[in-house]
């Protein structure tokens, strides 16, 4: 059994301990920071708002229910107080200035570090056929609404100048057993190689071989099936709506289970003539189809396309309940746009904007982090367990481990157990109506821009 993965008493011992160091790594500021600048060759100046302290500020600032910059700069005096140190001006311009100077690699490599940690922290239990699952599915995100912004994400064409914000398409690859994001790619709403397929390709090699890619039926194109399976990667997606399948022909592997092959189409624009020529003439592809029977459900029946074609170890029934755990990628999503805020940004350059992303996600991972902690103490199911109710948990502990109040191990176990105890309900099959019982207030939409209504309501009055 891999090391990875084992599940003794010494290898959980050892997965809290790894889960452990994380989390207090990047709720309190640490030096590995630091390293990471040195190895990416950024050169510092030791100041108060150091890398270390930036970083550890611009994370925890997306953890909190209030993303303000004037509330991380409190937040900073506050651990500066306790720790017997000089408070420093409440103003946020330097803090402001500090986090445009960190460069994007250090907050890449955060975001791997944050993945790996988590991914170390499974357990084989939650693993497919001992193989590790990843989801990919796409989402969209707002930012304030600047000129450079808009040049390098512009708003919608719809929408009359002045009266949106600028929007930027973006894919999240998640882990299916820990929930934790491992790659993310983001480009404009519009325009060429700006799709989801595409922006999928290009972190696609990121991918370690041996893995299950789940994905939607947006994904289940020759080339993406080809290329996965060039890389030693396995995809298992809903069929192409624009592909006819026929169970009467190919080779059957048992009722409505079959083997066909993929011929290679011709050449798209977006790819070479050399890239081109790397493709295989054809691609073995498995076919199933299966009913959905849960009240609730849109879709009746599912077709399958996937490259696990040996269906003596991939069972049909089996490819059909992984595909149902599909749905959690929407979960984790909606974590990060809702629960996290994540979907308006706040940053005003393209730059900070992709930096603020990548915190986002950062600390997206440390709460997950955590929660697979509890569910390995507590031996439960990580996706039992509430996401907001651990991000709340870890706010708390955060504030009491920045201020020194208590033991360290204390407050661990103490957070571990609070997050055992957020379960969420089982409620399957729940069917609500997309109605709301209470009123609500609704303003107008903005249709000119704002100056001009400014000038024309000071001129009425």
């Amino acid at each position: 059994m891999n090391n990875q993965f084992n599940d003794s008493i010494a290898g959980v011992q050892s997965k809290l301990k790894s889960a452990k160091t994380l989390c207090l790594d990047l709720l309190v500021p640490q030096p590995a920071i630091l390293r990471i600048c040195d190895d990416i060759g950024h050169e510092y100046r030791d100041r108060v708002y150091n890398p270390m302290i930036v970083a550890w500020m611009f994370i925890t600032q997306v953890l909190a229910a209030d993303h303000s910059c004037q509330q991380a700069v409190t937040r900073l005096n506050a651990y500066r107080v306790a720790r017997g140190l000089l408070k420093v001006s409440s103003e946020t311009t330097a803090y402001c200035k500090a986090r445009c100077r960190l460069p994007e690699e250090l907050f890449k490599r955060l975001l791997r570090w944050t993945s790996k940690r988590c991914e170390e922290v499974s357990s084989e239990s939650w693993l497919f056929h001992g193989r590790i699952v990843e989801m990919v599915d796409g989402w969209t995100v707002t930012m304030a609404d600047t000129k450079v912004n808009q040049k390098a994400y512009p708003q919608l064409t719809s929408q009359k100048a002045g009266c949106g914000f600028p929007i930027a398409r973006m894919i999240g690859v998640f882990s299916l057993a820990t929930g934790a994001i491992n790659h993310m790619a983001i480009g404009p709403y519009k325009g060429k190689k700006t799709g989801e397929t595409s922006l999928l390709r290009s972190i696609l090699d990121r991918i370690l071989p041996g893995r299950i890619l789940l994905a939607d039926r947006y994904y289940a194109s020759f080339w993406l099936l080809a290329a996965s399976e060039m890389r030693g990667v396995d995809l298992v997606a809903r069929v192409h709506h624009l592909r006819k399948v026929d169970f009467r022909r190919g080779l059957k592997q048992g009722y409505l289970d079959q083997l066909v092959v993929y011929k290679k189409p011709q050449r798209p624009k977006w790819l070479s003539e050399a890239q081109y020529g790397e493709f295989p003439s054809m691609i073995f592809v498995r076919h199933l189809k299966y009913k959905v029977e849960q009240r609730g459900f849109r879709t009746r029946e599912i077709t399958l396309a996937t490259t696990l074609i040996d269906a003596t170890i991939y069972e049909a029934e089996e490819l059909a309940s992984l595909y149902y755990r599909r749905w959690n990628v929407e979960l984790h999503i909606r974590s990060l746009k809702t629960q996290m805020q994540m979907d308006h940004l706040r940053c005003k350059s393209p730059e900070m904007v992709r930096k603020e992303i990548h915190c986002h996600m950062i600390g997206y991972n440390l709460v997950r982090c955590a929660i697979l902690a509890s569910a390995l103490r507590f031996d439960i199911c990580p996706t039992r367990l509430s996401f907001t109710g651990a991000m709340q948990a870890i706010e708390e502990s955060a504030a009491s481990i920045r201020l020194r109040s208590g033991r360290l191990e204390e407050q661990w176990n103490n957070l571990l157990e609070v997050i055992s105890e957020l379960i969420v309900g089982n409620r399957p099959g729940r069917q609500e109506k997309r109605e709301l019982k209470r009123r609500r207030k609704n303003y107008r939409l903005m249709t000119c821009r704002r100056n001009p209504n400014r000038n024309r309501f000071a001129t009425a009055a």
